[in-house]
């Protein structure tokens, strides 16, 4: 796989993921906790453009999609205060993980030139959906394809693996980018899981970033943790009982403890009659399965009714990543690349 002309632009749309199952399994020696974790890529997307830049570095531009006026709105604060200071403040520096992934990406592969990039937020941050690790792993993908490096050189999985628990899960591996997996250890170690019936979930994202770090800190592991086994059976096999009275999240507790309106939301999804009401992660955002894709709209809309200051979405369990077909090309020689990045 040859390098693209320098004008191509690699497209990809980011996806968020929901934690279906969290357990704590015990604290490490460097630290962090080994989980046991089942996620699921979610159609609730950011936009990333990546190019490749003659000046060696990383230019990165963020902005909110479709506004941060938009966005603001939808989780009832005034785009000028400091709470939306605090909730839509996204980096464009080595904080954000997009251009730690791509600085990092041309250190390893010893490349002479840069990158310039163009982040378009839709994923709320500080939610427990993954949309920071999401968006480093496209941008992974990105800086592979523009590069002429194979997207299964055993590297990639190395540099997401070093960059963040949840990065590996967004990269997938050679053949396909999952669309549930198990994660386990310190959330490196993953297994495909395949999904025999779609999820239709509400998800509700309040107006408050939770510090995985404090949530972390927070939580107690139980004396006798219980693996993700039985409920990945039951997602295996689509039964709805048995998945939904399998859920779990460990971190929701001490989350709830932070942030009551967890509690609120969860309560409130569970009356109208989602199931599986929990926290994603370390949370803020919660979420329900619904039986169909018209239930979910439809109690997603009652639930609007009673919170107007809470951002929500009817996603479903992203199956357009199931596989890596050959992508469009425009503007750039003809060249095999993953389906969720285009280029132009």
């Amino acid at each position: 796989m040859q390098a693209l002309p320098m004008s191509s632009i690699a497209v990809t749309h980011p996806p968020a993921k929901l934690n279906l199952f969290l357990e704590l399994m015990g604290k490490r020696e460097d630290g962090y906790h080994d989980i046991d974790t089942v996620m699921v890529a979610i159609d609730w997307r950011d936009q990333l453009r990546v190019q490749q830049s003659e000046t060696p570095g990383v230019q990165l531009a963020v902005q909110w999609m479709p506004s941060l006026g938009i966005v603001a709105r939808e989780l009832g604060v005034a785009p000028d205060s400091d709470q939306a200071r605090s909730l839509l403040a996204i980096p464009a520096d080595s904080r954000n993980l997009v251009y730690r992934a791509l600085a990092r990406f041309a250190e390893h592969f010893g490349l002479a030139t840069g990158f310039s990039c163009q982040l378009a937020k839709s994923i709320p941050a500080g939610a427990g959906m993954g949309g920071a690790s999401s968006d480093a792993a496209s941008a992974l993908l990105c800086a592979a394809t523009l590069s002429g490096i194979p997207r299964d050189h055993p590297d990639l999985v190395v540099l997401a693996a070093e960059l963040g628990s949840d990065i590996p899960f967004f990269l997938g591996n050679a053949a396909t980018l999952w669309t549930a997996a198990r994660a386990q250890g310190r959330g490196e170690q993953l297994t495909p899981i395949a999904l025999t019936t779609q999820l239709n979930t509400v998800v509700a994202f309040p107006a408050t970033s939770l510090s995985t770090a404090k949530i972390y800190s927070e939580s107690s592991i139980p004396d006798t943790p219980q693996p993700a086994d039985a409920f990945i059976a039951a997602l295996e096999t689509g039964d709805w009982g048995s998945i939904t009275s399998h859920m779990c999240n460990r971190l929701q507790e001490p989350a709830s403890k932070i942030a009551p309106q967890i509690d609120e939301i969860l309560k409130s999804m569970w009356h109208l009659g989602l199931r599986g009401c929990q926290l994603t992660g370390s949370g803020s955002a919660c979420f329900g399965l619904a039986e169909s894709a018209i239930h979910a709209t439809r109690l997603a809309s009652q639930l609007r009714n009673q919170y107007s200051a809470v951002q929500q979405r009817v996603v479903r369990s992203d199956a357009d990543r199931q596989s890596l077909p050959t992508a469009r090309v425009v503007a750039a020689s003809s060249v095999l690349v993953p389906a969720s990045i285009q280029i132009e």
